[in-house]
C-alpha cells in the first residue's frame, strides 16, 4: 500500500476501497470460471455445491468489506484527531517559545546538576549574559557567593519532594548577581517537573530593583511628608470631605488646646467660630466643583479654654489619578500675636487723639479709664497724686454694672492711700516700675486689704490678673493706672504690660498737659484777681488813709490831740492792707509751690485758746457763743505756730462772719493716730452742695455781688494744711451749719490707724 508524501500513516477510507476493489473483481472472475467448469461437467450437485460455496464466500466478502470500511473510517477519525493535536502542540510550543523569548522576567531551566539548560532573553537583559554564555554553566554563576550554599540546599530540598511534579507558586525574595558583579534584589519562584525519572527545574525570576527604588523613593517622600507634617512649625491637618479631621499635627493641637485624639473625633466646624463657618463651607464647595484649586483666608478657632485664636488658613483639595476628590490639606498659621499687635497699634493710634481731645484734667482722667475698659481690662482705676505723694484724685470704671457697683463701694469705703507702706501702688510710685500679676493669689488680696471687710469685698470682685503702671510725664510720676481682669477670664502677660505702659505714657502726657493748661488758666485768673484786688480791695484802705490824713491836716493841733479817730482809722486801714498783701503773697507762694512752714513742738490746748481769745470780743459783740473742746492730755503738735494760728483765725473768722446772732461756734481737737483732727463747727446758714467743690479755690466767693473779702482765706487755709502734710475738708448742708475740719501731725505719732476723709 502506497501513500502520497505528506499523507498520514493511517490510510483513508477511499484508499482502502481503491485497494480492495481489484481483489473483489479478481475473486468474481475466479468464481465465474469455477461455475462454468461445474456446469460443463453437467453435474448439478457439484454445481449446486459450488454455487453455495460462492454465495458463502460472497457474504463473507461483503461482511469483510463492511468491517473494513468501518475500521477505515475509525482510523481516519483518529488520524484527524491526531493531526489536530499535533497542530495544537505546535501552536502551544510556538506560544511558549514566544513567551519565553519575549518575557521580561528571567526564565531559566536547570537540570539535576543545577546547570543552565534554558536562558531566555529576559534573563540576558537582567543578568547581562548572552544565552550562549550562560547555557551549560552552573546556576551559582548568577548568585552572590555568600548565598550560593544556601541556594543549593534549598534546591536539593525542593528536589527531594514526594510529588512527581511540584510548583512553588509564591515568589520569594533573593539576591542576584549580574555579569558585572552588581548585586540586585529579585523575586523568584521554582517549579519542578519529573520527565522519565529526570528532574527539570524552571526558575522564574523578576528584577525588582526599579520597584525597590520606586518604593524607596515613595518611602522617602512619605517620610518627608510625615516629618514635614508632624514637625511643621505651623498647624497642619488632613480633613475629610465631610469636614472631620483625618490627621492633625502637634502644632495644631497646641494651637487650639486639644489632644490629637480629641481632634480626630471632631470636625473643623466644631472648633470654628460660628461667624466663620459659612465662609468655610462656601469655599469647600468651590474646591469640590473645581472652581478653586486652593484658597486662603483669616478665620477664628475656639480654643479648648474658650478664647478665640486668630489663624491664617490655606486649604487645598487632593484628588486621585481619576480626578476624584480625596481629602483636604490645610495649613494654619497662628496670627493671634499679629492681630493683637495690630489691635494694640489701632488702640494707641485712637487713644492719642481722644486723650488730647480735652484740656480738662478730670475729663482726660475719665477718657483714660474708659479707653482701658473693656479693651484692656474688665475694670480700671486711675489715681493721681500731688508732689508730696498724697492722693489727689481717683477715677474708676468697670465693664459690668455689677462690678461697677462693687468698685464704687470699694473706692468710697476704702479710698486708696498711695503712701501706705508695703502696698503695690506705693512700690510703683516709689520705683517707677510697673507691677504685673498674671495670676492673683489669695496672698496678694490679703496684702491689699486693710481689714476683713475690705478683703471680702476684694474677693467678691474676684480679680484674676492685674497690673499697675506708673503715669510718668516730664520726669515726674503723676500717679498710677491699675488694670484688673475678672469675668473675661483674660490673663495679663508681658505684651499686655507693654501696651498698658504705652497707654499710661500717653495718658500721663495728656493729664500733664491738661494740668499745665489748668495751671495756666488759674495763673491767668489769679493775675486778674490780684489786679482786681489791688485795684479795688486795696484801694479801699488807701482811700480811708487818704481821707483820714486830709481830715487831720484840716484840724488844729488841739483837735488832733483830742480826737484820735482818724488815726485809728488809718491804723485799721494799714492793718487791713497788710493782711491783704500778706494773703496775696501767700497765694503767690502757694501757686509757685514755695509756701514753707517752720515746724516746732507746740502745746495744743494753749494754741487753740490763743486763737479763740483773738476773736472773743468780736464774738461777744455779735452775741455769739465761742467755745473750745480740747482734751487736757491732747498730744503736742509738730507745726508752725504762726501758720496754725493763721489757719484757725481764718476758719473762726469765717464762722463769725456767717453765723447769725445767738449762734454757737465750737473749736475741737481730737487725736487720731499720729495726727490731730481740728474742727470749727458753726450754726450758720450752711453751704449749698454745688458750692462745696469751689470753697478752697483762690478768689472764689459764693454769692455774686456780695463782698466778704478777697476770697483768699480758705484757699490759704488749704495751702497751709497741705504744707503741714495734713488734710482739709468741709461738711455742710443748707440750714444746718458747717464744719470745717483739718488734720495736723503730732510731735509723738502713735500706731493707731488714721481715719481718711474725702
Amino acid at each position: 500500500m502506497k501513500t502520497h508524501p505528506g499523507n498520514s500513516r493511517v490510510p483513508r477510507l477511499e484508499q482502502v476501497i481503491a485497494r480492495v476493489g481489484p481483489l473483489g473483481a479478481g475473486l468474481a472472475v475466479v468464481m465465474a470460471v469455477g461455475g462454468l467448469l461445474a456446469w460443463s461437467l453437467g453435474d448439478l450437485g457439484i454445481l449446486h455445491a459450488y454455487l453455495d460455496a460462492c454465495i458463502v464466500m460472497l457474504f463473507a466478502l461483503a461482511l469483510f468489506l463492511v468491517l473494513l470500511t468501518r475500521t477505515a473510517r475509525t482510523l481516519s477519525r483518529l488520524e484527524a484527531e491526531r493531526q489536530r493535536m499535533e497542530q495544537s502542540l505546535r501552536l502551544s510550543e510556538a506560544r511558549l517559545t514566544g513567551i519565553i523569548s519575549n518575557a521580561v522576567d528571567a526564565i531559566i531551566t536547570i537540570d539535576e546538576a543545577q546547570r543552565i539548560t534554558l536562558f531566555n532573553e529576559g534573563a540576558e537583559h537582567i543578568f547581562g549574559y548572552s544565552a550562549s554564555e550562560a547555557l551549560g554553566q552552573p546556576l551559582d554563576q548568577l548568585i552572590p557567593e555568600r548565598y550560593q550554599a544556601l541556594h543549593r540546599q534549598h534546591v536539593k530540598q525542593f528536589a527531594a519532594g514526594t510529588h512527581a511534579s511540584r510548583q512553588m507558586s509564591e515568589r520569594r525574595p533573593i539576591i542576584g548577581r549580574r555579569k558585572n558583579g552588581e548585586e540586585f534584589p529579585a523575586e523568584a519562584s521554582i517549579s519542578k517537573v519529573d520527565v522519565a525519572g529526570n528532574h527539570v527545574f524552571t526558575v522564574m525570576l523578576r528584577d525588582i530593583s526599579a520597584r525597590r527604588h520606586a518604593e524607596e523613593v515613595l518611602r522617602i517622600s512619605e517620610e518627608r511628608f510625615r516629618t514635614a507634617f508632624e514637625d511643621a512649625p505651623i498647624g497642619m491637618a488632613m480633613v475629610g470631605l465631610d469636614g472631620r479631621f483625618l490627621n492633625v499635627n502637634d502644632c495644631l493641637c497646641k494651637m487650639v488646646g486639644y489632644t490629637q485624639r480629641e481632634l480626630l473625633t471632631r470636625g473643623f466646624r466644631d472648633i470654628t467660630w460660628h461667624e466663620d463657618v459659612e465662609a468655610d463651607l462656601v469655599n469647600l464647595q468651590r474646591l469640590l466643583t473645581g472652581e478653586l484649586d486652593s484658597y486662603q483666608r483669616e478665620k477664628r478657632y475656639i480654643h479648648k479654654q474658650g478664647h478665640l485664636v486668630n489663624i491664617q488658613l490655606m486649604a487645598s483639595l487632593m484628588r486621585d489619578s481619576r480626578g476624584e476628590p480625596l481629602h483636604l490639606i490645610a495649613h494654619m498659621l497662628d496670627i493671634s500675636e499679629r492681630k493683637q499687635l495690630e489691635q494694640a497699634l489701632r488702640f494707641l493710634a485712637e487713644a492719642g487723639p481722644r486723650l488730647a481731645g480735652s484740656l480738662e484734667s478730670r475729663t482726660t482722667l475719665t477718657t483714660a479709664v474708659r479707653l482701658a475698659v473693656p479693651t484692656l481690662a474688665d475694670w480700671c482705676v486711675v489715681e493721681l497724686v500731688d508732689e508730696t505723694g498724697r492722693l489727689q484724685s481717683v477715677q474708676g470704671v468697670a465693664a459690668s454694672p455689677e462690678k461697677a457697683r462693687l468698685l464704687d463701694t470699694l473706692l468710697r469705703t476704702y479710698p486708696q492711700e498711695p503712701s501706705r507702706q508695703g502696698s503695690i501702688v506705693a512700690g510703683v510710685l516709689q520705683t517707677g516700675r510697673s507691677a504685673l500679676f498674671p495670676e492673683v493669689p489669695e496672698t496678694v488680696l490679703e496684702s491689699m486689704a486693710e481689714d476683713d471687710t475690705h478683703l471680702e469685698l476684694l474677693r467678691r470682685i474676684a480679680p484674676l490678673s492685674g497690673l499697675v503702671a506708673p503715669l510718668s510725664a516730664r520726669g515726674r510720676i503723676l500717679g498710677v493706672i491699675i488694670l484688673w481682669t475678672t469675668e473675661s477670664g483674660r490673663h495679663f502677660g508681658a505684651r499686655d504690660l507693654t501696651l498698658a505702659e504705652e497707654l499710661a505714657s500717653r495718658a500721663a502726657l495728656a493729664i500733664d498737659n491738661a494740668c499745665l493748661h489748668e495751671q495756666s488758666e488759674q495763673a491767668t485768673r489769679t493775675r486778674d484777681e490780684v489786679l482786681r484786688v489791688v485795684a479795688h480791695d486795696l484801694r479801699t484802705p488807701l482811700n480811708v488813709i487818704t481821707l483820714s490824713a486830709e481830715t487831720l491836716l484840716k484840724r488844729s493841733p488841739e483837735q488832733r490831740a483830742t480826737d484820735t479817730r482818724p488815726l485809728e482809722s488809718i491804723r485799721k486801714a494799714v492793718a487791713r492792707a497788710n493782711r491783704l498783701i500778706r494773703d496775696l503773697l501767700d497765694v503767690a507762694r502757694m501757686e509757685a509751690g514755695h509756701l514753707s512752714v517752720e515746724r516746732a513742738q507746740l502745746e495744743t490746748t494753749a494754741l487753740v485758746r490763743e486763737a479763740i481769745e483773738q476773736y472773743r470780743a468780736l464774738a461777744e459783740m455779735k452775741s455769739l457763743q465761742l467755745t473750745a473742746d480740747v482734751p487736757e492730755d491732747a498730744p503736742p503738735l509738730l507745726a508752725d505756730h504762726d501758720r496754725v494760728l493763721q489757719i484757725l483765725s481764718n476758719l473762726i473768722g469765717n464762722a463769725l462772719k456767717f453765723t447769725p446772732e445767738g449762734g454757737h461756734i465750737v473749736v475741737r481737737a481730737v487725736p487720731e493716730g499720729g495726727m490731730l483732727r481740728f474742727s470749727v463747727k458753726d450754726t450758720g446758714a450752711g453751704i449749698d452742695s454745688e458750692d462745696l467743690p469751689h470753697l478752697f479755690e483762690p478768689f472764689w466767693q459764693a454769692r455774686v455781688g456780695r463782698k466778704d473779702g478777697a476770697g483768699l482765706g480758705l484757699a490759704i487755709v488749704k495751702g497751709l494744711v497741705d504744707a503741714h502734710s495734713g488734710h482739709l475738708w468741709v461738711e455742710s448742708s443748707p440750714g444746718e451749719g458747717s464744719t470745717f475740719s483739718f488734720t495736723l501731725p503730732t510731735a509723738y505719732p502713735t500706731a493707731e490707724p488714721l481715719t481718711h476723709h474725702a
